[in-house]
This record gives structure tokens, C-alpha cells and sequence, in this order.
């Protein structure tokens, strides 16, 4: 088997992020040639991404854990995930626009992606849900238009030692990152353990 060969680089600029505790996720915006960045102290900056100057910084309308971030260029938007809540917010002034609750409470949202004009949201319970941007509600299924679509991870392998979650059989893994092939038809998740003491992938 050939061994995999992997190379190092420095970074060509470091910058301090002003009014940022720790930086928690970021995204690229190829529109606005910005890059956006949200802070564990529940924040959101945008720099401009030719001249690396930070532009403006605003608070988040949700404080509990602002753990992922997207850009969507058609319709101007960001996507930040927090402990309950999906946060839209507009990409020229970071005004909220929307406040989508999650529909399952305490599951936190761990990933963010566009794809058209469908918003797909991964959480810490493993479920996959979808959002539609035109329609503003959840994607519905054809057969139950009162059931939401969505789709549930697989088990994953988790190491149930000694201390595993104080002895809780079931386990779902979080989805902390998920993408689109370019043909919009397959999707890509993966993920684990939501705890920090417990090993673990999806």
C-alpha cells in the first residue's frame, strides 16, 4: 500500500480578529470577496479578503454555542447554527432576517449548507433537515405534508468504554459537516460524539 505523503505550509498573513474570543468557524464569500468569521463569544466578522482589513463585527442573535457558518451568494445570505436556532442573517449589513427553531429542542445545529435555494441543517442528534428558502417553512413530505423531511444518520462507531455518557445505550452521532456533489443529488455527512471525553466518528 502506498503511504500517503502530506505537505506543511506557513501561513502567509496572521491577524488578530478584534473583538473575538476564540474563532469558531469561518466561510468564504466570493461575491463580496469577504470572508466571514463567528467567534466563540457570540460574534460575527466580516474582513475583506484582498486587503485582510476586518470590516465590521455585530453581535449574534443567539449566544448558546455559534459553532458553524455558511455563505449563500444568490440570495445574500449567512447561516450561523446555534444551541437551538438556525440564524439567517443578510450578508451586506448582518441584520437578522430569520430565526429558524430547531425542531427538536436541545439537538444544537453543528453544520450549515446552501444548495440552491434549500438550506440543509445538520445537528447534534444526527439528523439532516431541510429548509426552503422561498417557501420560508421545512420541506415537507409529498406523502404527509405536516411531516418534516429528514433524514437520520446511521450508527457510526463510537467507543463505548467504562465511562461511555454514564452508561446510555443509544447513541446518535452529530453531523458536523455535510455537502452537496455538483449535481445536487448526493450528500455527504459525516461526524460523531457531540462529548469532548468520548471517541468516536460517522
Amino acid at each position: 500500500a502506498e503511504i500517503p505523503n502530506h505537505q506543511f505550509i506557513s501561513p502567509l498573513q496572521v491577524k488578530p480578529c478584534k473583538g473575538a474570543d476564540k474563532v469558531r468557524a469561518l466561510c468564504y464569500n466570493s461575491k463580496s470577496e469577504e470572508v466571514a468569521v463567528i467567534s466563540i463569544n457570540s460574534y460575527i466578522h466580516c474582513w475583506n479578503a484582498r486587503t485582510m482589513k476586518q470590516l465590521m463585527s455585530k453581535r449574534l442573535p443567539h449566544t448558546l454555542e455559534n459553532c458553524c457558518i455558511a455563505p449563500d451568494e444568490e440570495y445574500q445570505l449567512y447561516a450561523v447554527g446555534s444551541k437551538s436556532h438556525t440564524d439567517l442573517l443578510d450578508s451586506r449589513t448582518l441584520q437578522s432576517v430569520r430565526k429558524i427553531p430547531s425542531r427538536h429542542s436541545g439537538c444544537g445545529i453543528r453544520s450549515v449548507s446552501f444548495k440552491g435555494n434549500i438550506l440543509t441543517i445538520g445537528t447534534g442528534t444526527g439528523l439532516l433537515l431541510f429548509w426552503d428558502l422561498r417557501a420560508n417553512k421545512c420541506l415537507e413530505s409529498t406523502m404527509n405534508s405536516n411531516r418534516a423531511v429528514q433524514i437520520k444518520a446511521g450508527r457510526g462507531w463510537v467507543d463505548r468504554d467504562d465511562g461511555f455518557m454514564d452508561g446510555v445505550s443509544k447513541y446518535s452521532p452529530a453531523i458536523y459537516t455535510h455537502c452537496y456533489d455538483s449535481s445536487g443529488t448526493r450528500l455527504f455527512a459525516a461526524g460523531g460524539p457531540l462529548q469532548n471525553s468520548t471517541m468516536g466518528n460517522y
